[in-house]
């Protein structure tokens, strides 16, 4: 990307930082502007992380087509199932962000993100906040052990910690991180804490037992020494995009992985003969899986 601003009129490549309604605020390398859409925009809507091709005009300019995407973040519509939003676009990774206790650990609110990230070519881990809260030890020690054992990077501690801070920096390394999770988790303190950016930081709804929605767009933040971490609005119930039973055996690597062995190509895993899954995937995941196979 150019290191100077683009001339008026010049047409450069750009990354999307945030996206707010008509228009988007984007970095050619020479630092933030904005710019707005143009009808019937080419490979949109765009999404933070997308790169655009951007017509400079004055002080602003017109986004003409959103380039190829090398990962995407999707999720469901609740009122389209058969409709995928996409979230963010070519982060290298996506950090499922969730607290040992207020809001409450779920495992199969994990599982769906886990899956979207899959499908959407994302490098996935696990981060843990408020261990320093009274919660379920061995709740969390089992998860911890399930999901590291599948081959997901978990990472356990509290935001106000600098060495849980540092572990998940260096995590992320000089990739893109996108955090994603309940609202109230700690996904904007995390931000903060590695970028220095102060995004709206929330109480948890004790009434509702989630997290209050404190971040209403994802948007790209960089990191001081490289890197970028997208913090991304939380979510009571996270609806999985369109797919298949395939894809979403995909979506769980270690049934995919155990799917090798099946009798019968074709086996949805839910007690069909000769299926090789059971056994090899541990009940909760195994049960997650089924539980999201019948609502495709």
């Amino acid at each position: 990307m150019p290191a100077t601003d683009p001339a008026d009129g010049e047409v450069v490549e750009a990354r999307v930082i945030r996206v707010a309604g008509p228009s988007a605020t984007v970095d050619s390398g020479a630092g933030e502007w904005e710019a707005a859409f143009t009808p019937r925009l080419p490979g949109g809507p765009a999404v933070a992380g997308d790169m655009v091709s951007v017509e400079r005009r004055g002080d602003t300019g017109f986004i003409r087509a959103v380039l190829p995407r090398q990962t995407l973040l999707s999720r469901g519509e609740f009122s389209a199932r058969n409709r995928a939003r996409p979230l963010v676009a070519n982060a290298d990774m996506l950090m499922v962000v969730a607290a040992a206790a207020d809001p409450p650990f779920r495992p199969r609110f994990i599982d769906r993100y886990l899956v979207a990230g899959e499908l959407g070519g994302l490098t996935c881990s696990l981060v843990i906040t408020k261990t320093d809260l009274p919660h379920d030890e061995a709740l969390i020690a089992r998860a911890a052990e399930v999901y590291g054992d599948i081959g997901y990077d978990v990472v356990q501690g509290t935001t106000t910690d600098p060495a849980f801070i540092a572990r998940i920096r260096a995590d992320i390394g000089d990739r893109t991180a996108a955090l994603c999770g309940h609202s109230g988790v700690g996904k904007s303190s995390i931000t903060r804490a590695l970028t220095g950016v102060d995004r709206a930081v929330g109480d948890v709804s004790h009434r509702a037992g989630q997290g209050r929605h404190t971040t209403s767009d994802p948007r790209l933040v960089p990191m001081p020494d490289g890197g970028a971490v997208v913090d991304t609005a939380g979510v009571r119930t996270f609806y999985l995009p369109p797919m298949d039973a395939a894809d979403l055996a995909e979506g769980f690597p270690e049934i995919a992985r155990a799917a090798a062995g099946c009798r019968f190509r074709g086996c949805r895993h839910d007690g069909d003969a000769g299926c090789a899954v059971p056994g090899h995937v541990t009940p909760g995941r195994l049960d997650s899986y089924r539980r999201l196979l019948s609502s495709l």
